[in-house]
């Protein structure tokens, strides 16, 4: 098959997911071609594949909608109608057999459009079947949790009516049919990178399958700072993400004088960062090689997103999650639910300083409880294999 891989570039657990797909696809004689844009996209082109730039939303854009849950800036109809006409473009000049989609929701109508079949990959909670809604009463009073159903409906009616009511008015000038909520965020084909376990659902439909998580295997060298690890400390790596924490990394000293040591994950962040002055055993790492790392820690601080999580309980590491908005909260959330870390919100440490980062991280490494439920965890894990799932199914489609 001739397949368009097309991910919200601006992230990379979107191109990543995709990446790690791509590759076994290809080892099976498929030809993928990427196209998106935003830095990570460049990830693509470093593995061998060909990619092209299409025009989408600003990062700043993204954030500021996400950041401040005023997600109806996020699309308006101008833009939506010049993202679509290009993606157009695109595919009917490569005329590809399927387009392969990860958060980028104008992909499924450009592709709808020419008549092209779709798969999407997505997190459970970017779909209308997930069980959890973002914001629960039950959070403040447990018998309230009942009402979660309810709320998980309104959500999804919020979601249909504010953020993606201007894609379907464009989807309704192109002939084609309205789609509901998060269904922009599917495809012909939906694999659900979570588990059930983590990430419980309603009901799923036929084309809609849990294929585990999907995490990044890079090639890169191990990270130069393990020879420089001190046994003796606790290793804590915080991976920064392209939502980043960056906030944090310059009063990451607190840590280091309890007897811990941080590698930190920055991406590709202004040149300055690289260059700010550190505490003594704290490294930063513009990208790591997670599974050189993980075997060498004892935590994981991240914030909070899919990727990274499933990453870090793979390895069976507690997780001090610190959310900036509600996607990465959910994670958080269920995290502590599970007994499987510590959540947070970048607000607390704004609010109350980085005391409460440093006491929660002491209370994760000392808890050996916890260190056992991840563990147990991580063993579940072990029977999922996200990529090589996902590349069964789409095959399937042929």
């Amino acid at each position: 098959m001739k397949i368009v891989a097309i991910p919200n570039a601006h992230a990379l657990a979107h191109v990543s997911r995709l990446l790690e797909i791509a590759k076994i696809l290809r080892s099976d004689r498929h030809e993928i071609i990427f196209a998106g844009f935003g830095k990570f996209l460049q990830l693509a082109e470093d593995a061998d594949f060909a990619a092209q730039e299409l025009p989408y939303i600003t990062i700043e854009q993204i954030m500021d909608a996400v950041r401040s849950q005023k997600l109806n800036r996020l699309y308006c109809l101008p833009e939506l109608e010049h993202f679509v006409q290009e993606e157009i473009t695109l595919l009917q000049r490569i005329n590809p057999d399927l387009v392969l989609i990860d958060n980028r929701p104008t992909a499924r109508t450009a592709a709808d459009y020419c008549g092209i079949k779709t798969a999407a990959v997505l997190n459970v909670h970017m779909s209308s079947y997930r069980k959890l809604p973002f914001f629960s009463l039950g959070d403040y009073f447990s018998p309230l949790q009942a009402l979660d159903p309810i709320e998980t409906k309104i959500e999804c009616w919020f979601y249909d009516r504010f953020v993606m009511n201007d894609l379907n008015k464009l989807r309704q000038k192109m002939g084609l049919r309205r789609l509901f909520g998060n269904q922009h965020e599917e495809g012909d084909l939906s694999l659900l990178a979570d588990i059930p376990e983590f990430n419980p659902v309603r009901y799923l439909p036929q084309h809609a399958h849990y294929v585990g998580p999907i995490t990044w295997h890079n090639d890169f060298p191990e990270p130069s700072c393990l020879p420089k690890l001190d046994p003796e400390r606790k290793t804590v790596y915080f991976s920064l993400g392209s939502a980043s924490l960056q906030e944090l990394i310059t009063q990451l000293g607190s840590l280091t004088s309890e007897n811990i040591q941080i590698v930190v994950a920055y991406g590709k962040f202004d040149e300055s960062v690289a260059k700010t002055e550190l505490p003594q055993h704290v490294y930063l790492e513009e990208y790591v090689n997670a599974d050189k790392l993980l075997p060498y820690c004892d935590a994981v601080c991240c914030h909070g997103g899919n990727g990274t999580l499933y990453q870090a309980l793979n390895f069976g590491l507690p997780v001090v999650a610190v959310a900036t908005h509600a996607e990465q909260a959910i994670g958080a959330k269920r995290l502590q639910q599970l007994g499987l870390g510590k959540a947070l919100h970048l607000k607390d440490i704004q609010t109350h300083g980085v005391v409460c980062l440093v006491e929660t991280i002491k209370a994760v490494l000392v808890d050996k409880k916890m260190r056992e439920t991840c563990l147990d965890f991580s063993a579940t894990l072990k029977n999922w294999h996200g990529a090589a799932n996902s590349a069964l199914k789409i095959e399937s489609l042929r």
